[in-house]
């Protein structure tokens, strides 16, 4: 059973929701920002992809992007939180990586089998003390994430909590 779903109370705590709630997450500015780190997590990175999610109950918003272009994801603006990768994040409040996702508790999920997603590492956004999101690159291979990239990883997750904080009511 994946970890979200075995912590999945924690998507839904009432104070987390109201956090979330506070964040005008669609204020174009807040959004160009977070496009913009995401671009540069993936550029000094070195993977295709890079978001930062937050995590609803039902699903998940994918509030900065880069390199999902035209996709699917990017049209819907998410995806359902049962597909999210980032709610594993979220209810643990803690990194999540994962070198081969058809060789983990990800094997099943569409973004897997229908989207090749094959490697992920992500970390929370905490925000008033909840964790509302995450902030995370993906492959579409396996790979060994460095202790550098996950450091990268780490250093924009605090600037997108920084930056989420301008825009929120918290």
């Amino acid at each position: 059973m994946p970890t979200a779903a075995r912590h999945a109370g924690a998507l839904t705590d009432p104070a987390r929701i109201r956090v979330l709630a506070g964040i005008d997450f669609d204020n174009p500015d807040l959004r160009a920002a977070l496009d913009r780190i995401a671009a540069r997590t993936a550029a000094r990175t070195g993977l295709p992809i890079s978001l930062v999610t937050l995590v609803f109950d039902t699903a998940q918003l994918t509030a900065g992007t880069a390199g999902l272009d035209d996709s699917w994801i990017v049209a819907a603006d998410g995806t359902p939180v049962e597909w999210s990768f980032c709610a594993n994040t979220v209810t643990t409040g803690r990194p999540y990586v994962i070198a081969d996702t058809a060789d983990s508790e990800q094997a099943t999920n569409p973004l897997v089998t229908i989207d090749g997603i094959g490697s992920y590492a992500g970390v929370p956004i905490t925000l008033a003390g909840q964790t509302v999101g995450a902030h995370c690159i993906l492959g579409t291979t396996t790979h060994q994430f460095t202790s550098d990239q996950l450091a990268e990883l780490h250093t924009a997750g605090q600037q997108i909590t920084t930056l989420l904080q301008q825009y929120s009511d918290h």
